[in-house]
C-alpha cells in the first residue's frame, strides 16, 4: 500500500478540488491517504495573536506551521494542490518524491496582479531568488499536473520543466451530482453567474449587458459575496457553498451561464455549468479556453467585450434549441474531460508510478 500525504490549500476553488479528490481517493484500497488542510489560519493560535505583524505575514507563518506539521508523518509520496505549500515546506518537502498540481504559475499570477490585489515582483535580487526557488520546486517534482494547457505552457517556457514530467489534469467535477435537471419550457431565460468577487469576474460588464436586454426577457441570478444593489429581475445568493445541493439545483434551474471575467486561472464554476448542460459565455483568459469550446459548448469573448456579451445573450435567449444543443455538447465535454472520478483515478495511477 502506498502512503500519501496530501497538502491541500483551502482557498475557494482549491477547496472544491480537495473535497472532490478526497471523496474519490479515500475509498481506493491501494492508497493510504493523510490529508493536511492548509488554511493559513488557526483560531486563537500564537501567530494569529501577534497582531504586531501584518495579516499576510501571520497567514504565511501559520501556513508554514501547518505544512511542516503535516510533513512529520511518514509518507512514501507527497501531493500538493498548489506550489505554495511546497515552497513553505522548504527542505522537508524535498526529502520525499512529490507531485505538484497547479492552476497557475507565479509568473502568470504576477501577470494578473492588478485583478487580484496582488503586488507583482518588481525585479532585482529578491525576484530572481524567488524565481529560482519556484523553478527548483517545479523541476524537482516527480510529476507536475497543471489544470490547463495555459498553465502547461508557462511551466515549459518560464520554468523549464521537462516535457515528460508534465501532464494536463483538470480538477474535475462530480458528474453524478452535477448533471442536467428538468426545466420548465417557455418563459424568461434564467442567466446564472457564480463568483465570489463579482467585479473581478466581470460583474460590471455583466450588469451592463443585462440592463441592455429587453425588459422581462431574462432574469439574472448571482452567486457571490459581493453586495449588489437591488434591481428588477436580479437575485443574489451569498451563502451557497461548493457542492451544496441548493447550488446544484440553482445551476439546474438556469438556462445560460455567464462568466465575463477579466482574469481567471481556471474557472471551476464554468466547468460545473458545463456538467449540468448549460451553454457557457466566458472570456478567452486562463484555463477557460480549455473549458469552453467556442461555438460548440458556448462562446468565448475578449475581456471587456460588452457588445459581444449582449449579442451572445440575445442569441441564446431567442433560440432555446441552440441553448439545448450547446448545453448537450457542454455536458459531453465535461464527461470526457472534467469527470472528477476519472481524473482522480488517473492521479492514483500517476501516484502508483511515482511512489
Amino acid at each position: 500500500m502506498l502512503t500519501v500525504t496530501f497538502l491541500m490549500e483551502q482557498h475557494i476553488g482549491h477547496r472544491t478540488f480537495y473535497e472532490n479528490l478526497r471523496r474519490f481517493i479515500e475509498p481506493t484500497p491501494q492508497i493510504a491517504a493523510r490529508w493536511v488542510e492548509v488554511s493559513y489560519f488557526q483560531p486563537g493560535g500564537l501567530w494569529e495573536r501577534l497582531t504586531i505583524l501584518p495579516q499576510n505575514v501571520r497567514g504565511t507563518l501559520r501556513g508554514r506551521a501547518q505544512v511542516r506539521a503535516g510533513l512529520r508523518a511518514p509518507a512514501d509520496l507527497l501531493v500538493y494542490n498548489t506550489q505554495v505549500p511546497a515552497a513553505l515546506a522548504g527542505r522537508m518537502g524535498r526529502q520525499r518524491p512529490y507531485i505538484l498540481c497547479t492552476d497557475i504559475t507565479p509568473r502568470q499570477y504576477d501577470d494578473m496582479a492588478r485583478h487580484y490585489n496582488h503586488t507583482p515582483d518588481r525585479g532585482g535580487l529578491l525576484t530572481a531568488y524567488k524565481h529560482r526557488v519556484n523553478r527548483r520546486l517545479f523541476q524537482g517534482a516527480a510529476r507536475v499536473l497543471p489544470w490547463s494547457t495555459w498553465t502547461r505552457a508557462s511551466l515549459l517556457q518560464d520554468y523549464g520543466v521537462a516535457l515528460d514530467k508534465i501532464e494536463t489534469l483538470p480538477p474535475g467535477v462530480d458528474t453524478a451530482l452535477w448533471q442536467p435537471g428538468h426545466k420548465k419550457a417557455g418563459g424568461a431565460a434564467h442567466i446564472l453567474f457564480v463568483g465570489g468577487d463579482l467585479y473581478r469576474k466581470g460583474g460590471h460588464l455583466l450588469l451592463q449587458a443585462f440592463a441592455a436586454l429587453p425588459p422581462g426577457a431574462a432574469s439574472l441570478h448571482l452567486v457571490t459575496r459581493t453586495a449588489v444593489p437591488p434591481a428588477a429581475n436580479i437575485r443574489t445568493y451569498p451563502g451557497l457553498r461548493p457542492n451544496d445541493a441548493a447550488l446544484i439545483a440553482l445551476y439546474q434551474s438556469c438556462d445560460i451561464f455567464a462568466l465575463p471575467t477579466e482574469a481567471e486561472a481556471f474557472g471551476i464554476a464554468a466547468m460545473e455549468a458545463s456538467a449540468v448542460g448549460l451553454p457557457v459565455i466566458a472570456t478567452r483568459v486562463g484555463g477557460l479556453t480549455d473549458v469552453v469550446a467556442d461555438g460548440e459548448t458556448g462562446y468565448l469573448l475578449p475581456p471587456g467585450d460588452l457588445r459581444g456579451l449582449i449579442h451572445a445573450f440575445e442569441r441564446l435567449i431567442a433560440d432555446p434549441a441552440l441553448r439545448q444543443r450547446l448545453g448537450q455538447a457542454a455536458r459531453a465535454r465535461a464527461l470526457s474531460r472534467f469527470d472528477a472520478r476519472k481524473n482522480a483515478a488517473r492521479l492514483v495511477e500517476i501516484m502508483k508510478n511515482e511512489g
